[in-house]
């Protein structure tokens, strides 16, 4: 039966088409019920660029790709070397301007452009693959294909819309090796422009399109009896689209392209926390952990269980290049590497299955120039075409031993994978969903603890059941004492803490968190402020929760001297001071509001309320006119609040 079915699929060109377009659909078609989620609000939703749409366009062009979502010269240089990725972002823009923020539309051309992606892949296997394996092409070029479209780790990719910079630079470079193929059985110079201009969309999309100047003269020189010096000649072709691409992001973000490691665990995971202040790992730690990465980039192409978007520090933990798993991957990867030579002759396949895995996970594997994190799902989405290839391989070797359990090995693994990803599109539904979902399977990732933190406080704004209300800040305090421990110096974490202590009314609490961003960041205008109104309220609480005006009195003049414009501040330090019987000082404070603002009934009744507390009738009676003229109801609000 098995057999059969096997058969069936793999009878012509034309029904892996239709099967590759009808799966495409049947694993991702769940995502077009998805929002907006995680990084799509920088290269969309949050990019001031992107929603002007057609005339944020030019800026896209012509600034670093986070420019528009940090809105500040400078913030979008906190990655190292900064990112110049305009061509998905200007579609966006395009989209954006047509449709508006409607995230059905946009997941629909993610997933269109995964479709494109699948069927290019499919069709150079093949025509790379004719040579070589004649009868058995079709049936590996399918197989293939099958296992990349259908391999969990994409969802990153294909259900987060921001992957589209993933999907585009992989499918131009295919688009390039296709029309390369083109050129050489043709030599019509037109598939050659046309193939220069694929890789240079390809690196506009992403830069990880650079690896392909490699894996194209590869693949011809392994696979398609082109002769070394040819493959080599159509690689200098290849090198040129490269260098305006480059000359190009030069002038955009300068000339080094690598501006060094950043100091901050967030932008740099090789870091450990040493005497208080954050110490560069060992060389040994370094490339331990880095190895340690590696091997488990192989484990989940082989098993995509479980899948995270988050694996910042400490979701990994630092390794010693001396450590068991760090070892086994060194000799794995040497292994790969030997391989590459070893079985150019006799199995040119793998050979260049091996090249399309290792090239493009070098850019991302922290060992070329730091990337700022130590993995991520995304970064195999290139590398698992050379997977696959090596997948389809094993199957087919598999079937021409026993072609039940071969067929039986396939049908398998495509269920479980399928299954895998079509669960996993549902858990990119929004931030909420994704993040609280998946800080299960990062638990110990001081980003996702924050991020947790931070969801549930915006859940807050949009909730009405107090019960809830508290239950969420209890959860985000929680996550975000977590996020701190894991990471001390963590400011955003201790921000949102200082929120979320606000928001609970523990105000001495979020005091110490925001004079903790203020001690090593001065310049932090968000802490500044919250600091100034956690003194206000707490000044507020001390004097109307406490009875202690004294105490009152101290917090707010802390408020004040931070900001003397504010009206609610000026007046309760009134109040404290008219508590005090200190009228002539209370009158000094509501007469400021009233210079502020002559038309404040709550100002000129509580100087009503301090002449009439001071003894001086006429003067009150004076006020509580001039109270009365602008609230008729000034008297009856007080006196319901009173009660």
């Amino acid at each position: 039966m098995l057999g059969s079915i096997y058969d069936h699929l793999l009878s012509s060109a034309k029904h892996h088409r239709l099967l590759i377009g009808i799966l495409v659909f049947v694993w991702y078609g769940n995502s077009l019920l998805n929002e907006f989620a995680v990084d799509d609000g920088i290269v969309i939703t949050r990019n001031e660029y992107v929603t002007k749409g057609f005339r944020g366009i030019p800026d896209l062009l012509t600034k670093d790709t986070f420019r528009g979502f940090f809105k500040k010269e400078g913030k979008d240089k906190l990655v190292s070397g900064g990112r110049y990725r305009p061509l998905t972002p200007v579609f966006f823009a395009m989209v954006y301007e047509i449709f508006g923020a409607m995230p059905f539309i946009f997941h629909l051309f993610n997933l269109l452009a995964y479709l494109c992606l699948c069927l290019i892949l499919y069709k150079v296997l093949s025509r790379l693959l004719l040579l070589k394996f004649k009868d058995k092409t079709s049936i590996l070029a399918f197989l293939s294909t099958l296992i990349f479209m259908t391999h969990p780790v994409h969802t990153e990719c294909v259900a987060n819309i921001k992957g589209m910079d993933e999907i585009a630079a992989l499918l131009f470079s295919l688009l390039c090796f296709d029309s390369l193929l083109n050129f050489i059985e043709s030599n019509n110079k037109k598939y050659l422009l046309f193939a220069l201009i694929s890789l240079f969309l390809g690196l506009m999309s992403k830069e990880n399109a650079i690896t392909y100047i490699g894996i194209i003269p590869a693949g011809l020189y392994l696979m398609y009896n082109q002769k070394f010096s040819a493959s080599i000649k159509y690689m200098f072709w290849l090198i040129l689209p490269g260098l305006l691409f480059f000359i190009i992001r030069a002038q955009i973000l300068g000339w080094n392209p690598i501006a060094g490691e950043s100091g901050e665990l967030m932008n740099n995971p090789f870091l450990k926390f040493v005497n208080d202040k954050y110490v560069y790992v060992t060389s040994a730690e370094r490339y331990g952990t880095i190895f340690y990465t590696l091997l488990k980039y192989i484990g989940l192409l082989f098993f995509p269980h479980p899948l995270t978007y988050d694996y910042y520090p400490k979701h990994i933990a630092i390794q010693s290049i001396w450590n068991l798993f760090p070892l086994i991957s060194l000799a794995t990867y040497s292994l790969l590497l030997c391989g590459i030579f070893k079985f150019r002759n006799t199995n040119p396949l793998f050979s260049f299955s091996i090249l399309a895995y290792l090239l493009p996970l070098s850019l991302v594997s922290n060992l070329v120039f730091p990337i700022g994190t130590f993995m991520g799902e995304r970064f195999l989405f290139m590398p698992s075409v050379g997977f696959s290839i090596l997948m389809a391989l094993l199957i087919l070797y598999i079937t021409q031993k026993n072609k039940s359990l071969g067929t039986g090995f396939f049908i398998l693994m495509i269920l479980l994978y399928g299954a895998k990803t079509i669960t996993r599109n549902f858990e990119w539904k929004n931030d909420f969903v994704l993040i609280t979902t998946d800080v299960k399977n990062s638990p110990n990732s001081a980003k996702i603890n924050n991020a947790v933190g931070g969801v549930l406080l915006d859940a807050n704004a949009k909730e009405k059941d107090p019960a809830k209300i508290e239950a969420n800040l209890a959860r985000a305090k929680k996550h975000l004492l977590k996020a701190i421990e894991l990471h001390p110096m963590y400011f955003d974490a201790y921000m949102l803490l200082g929120n979320a202590y606000f928001l609970s009314k523990e105000y001495s609490l979020a005091i110490l968190r925001y004079e903790f961003i203020l001690k090593y960041l001065p310049q932090d205008e968000e802490a500044f402020k919250n600091l100034t109104l956690s003194y206000r309220e707490k000044g507020r609480q001390a004097g109307m929760m406490e009875n202690d005006p004294v105490k009152a009195i101290e917090y707010l003049n802390k408020a004040y001297s931070m900001n003397a414009e504010d009206q609610e501040t000026i007046s309760l330090l009134g109040v404290a001071h008219g508590v005090l019987k200190d009228y002539n000082k209370a009158l000094e404070y509501f007469n400021k509001v009233l210079i502020k603002n002559p038309k404040n009934a709550e100002a000129h009744f509580n100087v009503y309320l301090t002449y009439l507390n001071a003894g001086d009738e006429i003067n009150a009676e004076k006020a509580l006119k001039a109270a009365k003229d602008i609230d008729p109801d000034i008297l009856n609000k007080f006196n319901a609040h009173s009660k």
